[in-house]
């Protein structure tokens, strides 16, 4: 792995003095659909550990300018023998402290996906989940706890193509994107339980697909699939909704949410149990 390479940020440099006491021996930069996040640490256990969260698209970027840098601290072995606490920072900011390896990195893949998220070019990003069917994706927006990770996961097990279980990347065209994550399923204690490619099984979305079907589904307990059709306006409004940086003044944006509602179905409804409403939905886009 390279290193001292130096990062400089893409838009205005703020300010990094709570870094400049660390010696940041090991530094590595990637890019993904325009978005470049630069990682470092003091150690070359700890940058191994970030890049294990990289999204699997991502691609090595060896350029300096750098739209986001997280940094993590690696604490060294205390003499008592209790464990030392990790620290992770997103550029000046400290995110947190823990004894806990797994937790700090955990905390790291949620917010740079976050921020590629945020710093993608050309791109739209959308809360949602996204499989693939019968060359159309179907995209089901939502934010956290609204079911759309159940959902991916039934209609992956019934025969869809898995794209992605968090974010729609969205282009101008109208076509989404993979961002195939490890799909994280909660359990009852509402802890995320990630599932490995080769446990969800089938195939892995690798190309742009139009969109064909949204769906607008919040899960209900005992509830029964009767939705109603939205109209391209409503479907935008929902997809609008859920974006990541809704920036209502941003004409590529909105141009962007209103092709892909023009060219897709909309449903919308209560759902509930998720393998019931997969079969459903499948068997209607026959």
């Amino acid at each position: 792995m390279q290193k001292r390479q130096t990062f400089l940020f893409s838009r205005p440099e703020p300010a990094l003095e709570n870094l400049a006491r660390i010696e940041w021996q090991e530094r590595l930069a990637f890019s993904l659909y325009g978005a470049r996040i630069g990682v470092q640490s003091n150690a070359v256990a700890g940058l191994n550990a970030l890049v294990e969260m990289f999204p699997p698209q991502w691609r090595r970027y060896h350029g300096a300018r750098v739209d986001y840098i997280y940094s993590l601290y690696l604490a060294p072995p205390t003499r008592s023998g209790r464990k030392p606490f990790h620290t992770l920072y997103e550029n000046d900011k400290q995110l947190m402290r823990s004894r806990e390896l797994a937790h700090v990195t955990s905390r790291f893949e949620s917010e740079m996906q976050l921020a590629v998220a945020q710093a993608a070019r050309g791109k739209v990003f959308v809360h949602a989940g996204v499989v693939g069917w019968r060359g159309r994706a179907i995209l089901i927006p939502g934010r956290t706890f609204t079911g759309k990770s159940t959902l991916v996961y039934e209609l992956v097990r019934a025969g869809a193509v898995y794209y992605s279980d968090e974010y729609a990347a969205l282009d101008v065209q109208g076509r989404v994107h993979p961002f195939a994550r490890p799909l994280a399923l909660r359990d009852e204690t509402l802890a995320n339980r990630k599932i490995s490619f080769d446990e969800l099984g089938g195939a892995i979305g690798k190309k742009a697909l139009p969109v064909g079907t949204i769906v607008v589904a919040k899960y209900r307990k005992g509830a029964r699939w009767r939705p109603r059709e939205l109209t391209p306006g409503l479907g935008a409004l929902a997809l609008l909704a859920n974006c990541v940086t809704a920036r209502s003044g941003d004409p590529a944006m909105l141009e962007t949410l209103s092709r892909t509602a023009r060219r897709a179905t909309i449903w919308k409804g209560a759902r509930g149990e998720a393998r019931a409403l997969a079969a459903q939905l499948l068997a209607g886009l026959q």
